[in-house]
């Protein structure tokens, strides 16, 4: 019995080869997909309709002409130019008949082409407004202990401009990046981020440079006098104590440059009238933009007005 089933299954191999070869020969109509490809736009036009990625064509001939076809069909990709068909805020309108020379002279001389679908491409075309919105960053960063930010995150552009219809954009007021998330965060670094993306509105850019100044940091103690603010002429504040001591995060790169004169510490004349309390709370006026979490030490001090 296994024999006879061998030479079955051999015979019936055989026979189907045949029948293979003998379809390949005769005449038939088969439907292929063609890949259809478009050029961008400029990005003050927008197109608001989603376009085909193919075209079905209908193709009648020999099996082995249609099994040819069908095997370089990549090659018979239709690449539509959109602005030979632009139409200010209207509806274009592409006949598959425009690509009928196109297919025919990659196909073989006996092949007929019957059909394309769709017949028609639609390209509804709507011009755009444009608008200038900021960046904002949205991160999630950690730094390495006794590590700070010297600076802000710099965004490089910090603003771009953003192509939609007119009443999209009126309530577009910002454009955010997308989660950017690192940790152990030790020195300072350049990451491109891309931006969060809106539907129905386009860029001018898809990504933008972040830098991130890191520094390692030390603290930092000065004593600093306390002085009165906006006083009248012939008034002057007496605090007791007259100092108080300001202690702060300062970058290693920035420690030797930091001096007692960079800061001032004042009692206003303005909120001494105005409270009952002879104790005051102290205010930082002026301080260097590199140093963090400053901290006062007494927050409070007693003031007398002395006049001369």
């Amino acid at each position: 019995m296994s024999k006879e089933l061998l030479i079955f299954l051999i015979f019936l191999l055989i026979s189907c080869f045949f029948w293979v070869l003998q379809s390949l020969q005769d005449v038939s109509e088969v439907e292929i997909e063609i890949p259809v490809s478009y050029t961008k736009v400029p990005d003050n036009i927008y197109i608001t309709n989603k376009l085909p990625k193919t075209l079905k064509i209908t193709l009648r001939d020999k099996g082995t002409n249609l099994y040819y076809t069908y095997r370089h069909r990549k090659e018979m990709t239709i690449r539509v130019n959109l602005m030979n068909w632009y139409r200010k805020d209207r509806i274009a309108h592409i006949p598959s008949s425009s690509f009928d020379a196109f297919l025919r002279n990659r196909m073989s001389s006996t092949t007929q082409l019957l059909r394309i679908s769709p017949d028609t491409i639609a390209i509804y075309f709507v011009e755009k407004a444009v608008k200038t919105v900021p960046v904002q960053l949205k991160s999630r960063l950690s730094l390495s202990s006794q590590h700070f930010f010297s600076k802000a995150p710099a965004l490089y552009p910090s603003i771009i401009n953003i192509y939609a219809p007119a009443d999209v954009l009126s309530n577009i007021h910002l454009v955010e990046t997308d989660l950017l998330e690192l940790e152990d965060l030790k020195d300072s670094m350049d990451v491109t981020v891309g931006l969060k993306p809106i539907e129905g509105v386009r860029f001018s850019t898809k990504s933008i440079q972040v830098k991130l100044n890191v520094e390692e940091f030390t603290e930092e103690t000065l004593t600093i006098p306390v002085t009165g603010l906006n006083f009248p002429s012939g008034q002057y504040l007496l605090s007791f104590p007259p100092t108080v001591k300001v202690t702060f995060f300062v970058g290693l790169s920035s420690y030797k440059k930091i001096k007692d004169t960079d800061f001032e510490i004042t009692v206003d004349h303005t909120d001494l009238m105005k409270s009952e309390k002879r104790s005051q709370k102290v205010k930082v006026t002026k301080n260097p933009s590199t140093i963090r979490n400053i901290r006062i030490q007494p927050e409070f001090v007693d003031c007398l007005i002395e006049k001369k």
